[in-house]
């Protein structure tokens, strides 16, 4: 596992943040390391000081090193690995709150483009580093680790200053996209993301098919084929688990829809995706 440090932090209940610190913490990775998180629950951000690796996630995989940040964003399939050969070693903090979208656009950052090239990071290390040193946790620590990832946060929207600006069309539909994202597993529709937005559902509709080049729903269904693949080819979930982790009312209801979108059952794909696995695995070893 190599050189490991976590500390945890609880909200503080006499007052009401928009953003809650859970942990900060710092990983000397060994080679080719795999993470053990494949689903979780909040957003955890990465600042990559040393080595290499790469980071899966919305079916890409991006080969990182030292001077990249990643975000792990929640409920969505993600796997992250250190590199055979120069193994990766980050700080990264975890986080979670109404305001996390919104922040991390405002860091070049989203669950659709979940990573940033920003250069030597050794100062966003310093700001995390004395937060990854094990100790009692006094109600004062609280608030200093949520001082320190607004400092954080500054950093990277500094980094992000000179970055073209997002049109007001382009940012209603990143605040969809993002909505979508984390929601794809619930009951959303067009009307409840427009509500949510605060924008005229005919209008969100129109510039949401202009700026993406699909219809909101498309996007919504094609995000749920997709993260129905992956667990149907990383996962020994049943099929009426799955189709509750990407949004289906019913197992016979994701079957209909998978089916529309793949021409091939649920059932099928699995066996499919098992057997095209066991042949890579084969040739790998040959």
């Amino acid at each position: 596992m190599g050189t490991k440090n976590i500390v945890y932090f609880n909200q503080n209940k006499s007052t009401n943040e928009t953003i809650r610190i859970l942990d900060y913490g710092y990983h000397e990775t060994i080679q080719g390391h795999y993470s053990a998180q494949t689903v979780i629950d909040h957003y955890v951000l990465h600042c990559i000081v040393r080595g290499k690796g790469t980071y899966q996630i919305h079916g890409q995989t991006y080969r990182l090193e030292a001077g990249d940040c990643f975000l792990l964003v929640p409920h969505v399939p993600i796997s992250y690995q250190s590199d055979l050969h120069d193994p990766w070693v980050y700080y990264w903090v975890g986080f979670d709150g109404i305001d996390a979208v919104p922040l991390m656009q405002l860091c070049n950052i989203s669950t659709g483009t979940p990573i940033l090239h920003y250069g030597p990071t050794e100062e966003l290390a310093e700001l995390i580093r004395p937060l990854t040193i094990p100790k009692t946790v006094a109600v004062s620590d609280s608030f200093m680790a949520l001082g320190q990832f607004y400092l954080l946060c500054s950093r990277l929207m500094e980094h992000n200053r000179n970055i073209k600006p997002l049109s007001r069309k382009e940012y209603y539909v990143n605040q969809a996209i993002a909505l979508i994202q984390d929601s794809y597993y619930s009951n959303i529709s067009v009307q409840s993301i427009s509500d949510a937005i605060g924008l005229d559902r005919t209008y969100l509709y129109r510039i949401f098919k202009e700026i993406s080049g699909m219809p909101m729903q498309q996007y919504i269904t094609n995000l749920r084929i997709k993260r129905a693949c992956y667990f149907l080819s990383n996962s020994t979930l049943s099929y009426s688990e799955i189709a509750y982790y990407c949004g289906y009312l019913s197992e016979q209801y994701f079957s209909m829809a998978f089916k529309k979108s793949t021409g091939m059952t649920p059932s099928a794909y699995r066996k499919s995706s098992a057997s095209r696995n066991a042949s890579e695995k084969n040739s790998a070893q040959e």
